[in-house]
């Protein structure tokens, strides 16, 4: 089994105890909890073995999102469970691969929070972020570029993305973006 962690780290001065913020929500974590956290906050893990309950609570709370799957199938299935955000630091994308900075691109300058399918969508499609796509003006005609009337019904298109050969490129991308904290997943 895999998991990947979900929120904002921040840990108290005065309790010295690790919160973990998602949704308006603060969770307090104990020593177990938050090294369990951390963990897996910038890739997905596998579940320590004997960790499995507490992992399990974490998820009950919205904490991490689990999968019984392996490899980039399961980063996947874990990165379209989560909102994906850009971190609202300003950053540099001189360090960015090409296919990496046009994810961020994407991410960063649409009109909308896209998903792990979506992304997966555009690149299989080879559309590039152009500003007649991005930013409030663009939502419509990106919303068409990805959706079309047999991928609408709610689930088709991350089913269908799974099978995608752009789905390891974008799965990729993303944990790369994850992993610079350039990404917080919600």
């Amino acid at each position: 089994m895999m998991y990947l962690s979900k929120g904002e780290l921040t840990q108290s001065s005065k309790t010295g105890l690790d919160y973990v913020s998602r949704c308006g929500c603060a969770y307090a974590l104990g020593p177990e909890l938050a090294g369990l956290w951390k963990k897996a906050r910038l890739a997905p893990q596998p579940v320590p073995e004997g960790r499995e309950q507490a992992v399990r609570r974490m998820e009950a709370s919205g904490l991490v999102i689990t999968t019984e799957e392996t490899g980039t199938l399961a980063a996947y299935r874990l990165l379209i469970g989560c909102v994906i955000c850009p971190n609202s630091r300003r950053w540099t994308d001189r360090f960015l691969t090409r296919s990496v900075r046009r994810i961020w691109k994407w991410l960063h300058e649409a009109g909308l929070r896209l998903t792990a399918s979506e992304l997966v969508r555009l690149e299989e499609r080879r559309v590039q972020p152009t500003p007649a796509l991005l930013g409030e003006d663009g939502r419509q005609r990106l919303t068409e570029m990805i959706y079309f009337a047999e991928t609408i019904p709610d689930g088709i298109l991350e089913t269908r993305m799974e099978h995608s050969p752009a789905r390891d490129n974008v799965v990729g991308a993303l944990l790369e973006l994850l992993r610079t904290r350039r990404l917080l997943l919600i």
